[in-house]
């Protein structure tokens, strides 16, 4: 099986400058209609526990804690379930020109079901159905897809693009080091490892919470560890955050701890580590005053040899 770009370039370009949102230009793009367990909201730089009747806006984070279950709701009749230990941002934005997905799934375990078209990208793929109802699982560099119902085209994000086009009951499968797989049935593995929560169809209860106008409990800033696996993430998706959380690093800790991990976001070095940036800044224009002078030189010499009817370097005349 061959898997292209459903994309084309898309979350590849880095971004140099975005802007972040605030709670005065937010507007709702999803509902939150079932929590079972504990979950939590990341909303620019406060952690919130998820409750039901949650209204969600763009960059919302989602994260749930192993054994728990979440359902949302988003425009057009799409439910999405969120499985147990998964991470998930509503409406990331990747930058001018480029079309956001409705979702990304950083990793864990999804399931959408809708009558329309829909689609959602993720570190390894991408899907776009054609009223189906789907079962994903990623770890971020490999991923799980089953169709239940209905069309999908899949997309393996690599070097070598190409589409797969699956129907109802087909499994795809990759992981690292190994060929994808499509084959016509599920691997009893996979289904033994479904959340429970799947099995079964999903419930649509966002009208029952459409005017609860419901407020999340805010638990606290984020600290580091609460987005570092969004700062390790492919460039577009995380040049993105960076004006979204970069006032966090006020906090020393905070600071600290992004200092230490500079190589894997090098762009929040003005941010994380303003004297080194700074000193890396005057290093590098010293570099380009010290080639810009060798240029002057060797134009000039040049330009005296050729006065002098001689090339540079060559023998003076005895």
């Amino acid at each position: 099986m061959r898997l292209t770009k459903l994309f084309s370039g898309y979350l590849l370009v880095c971004v140099a400058s975005l802007f972040a949102s605030s709670p005065a230009l937010a507007h709702p793009v999803g509902i939150v209609g079932i929590v079972e367990g504990n979950a939590r909201l990341i909303r620019q730089t406060t952690r919130y526990t998820l409750a039901e009747g949650v209204a969600l806006n763009e960059q919302d984070i989602i994260e749930t804690a192993t054994g728990a279950f979440v359902q949302i709701e988003l425009p057009g009749d799409v439910l999405v379930g969120i499985g147990e230990s998964t991470r998930l941002m509503l409406r990331p934005r990747v930058g001018k020109g480029l079309t956001a997905p409705p979702l990304y799934l950083l990793q864990g375990w999804l399931k959408t079901s809708t009558s329309k078209t829909f689609g959602y990208a993720s570190p390894a793929f991408e899907i776009e159905t054609q009223a189906a109802s789907t079962v994903g699982y990623t770890t971020g560099t490999q991923f799980e897809m089953f169709v239940e119902s209905g069309a999908v085209k899949l997309t393996l994000r690599d070097s070598a693009p190409t589409v797969s086009q699956l129907a109802s009951s087909d499994f795809a499968q990759w992981r690292e080091g190994a060929a994808p797989t499509v084959t016509r049935r599920a691997t009893s593995d996979f289904l033994a490892r479904v959340p429970r929560w799947f099995r079964d169809r999903l419930p649509a209860r966002g009208e029952q919470f459409a005017r609860r106008n419901v407020a999340p409990k805010a638990l606290g800033e984020i600290a580091y560890t609460d987005v570092a696996p969004w700062l390790r993430t492919e460039p577009a998706l995380r040049l993105s955050l960076l004006p979204l959380w970069r006032s966090r690093a006020a906090d020393p800790s905070f600071r600290a701890e992004a200092k230490a991990e500079l190589a894997r976001h090098p762009e929040w070095g003005p941010h994380a580590d303003p004297e080194g940036y700074a000193r890396r800044v005057a290093a590098e224009a010293e570099r380009r005053r010290a080639r810009e002078a060798a240029r002057r030189a060797a134009a000039e010499a040049a330009a005296a040899a050729a006065a002098a009817g001689t090339s540079p370097g060559s023998a003076k005349p005895k």
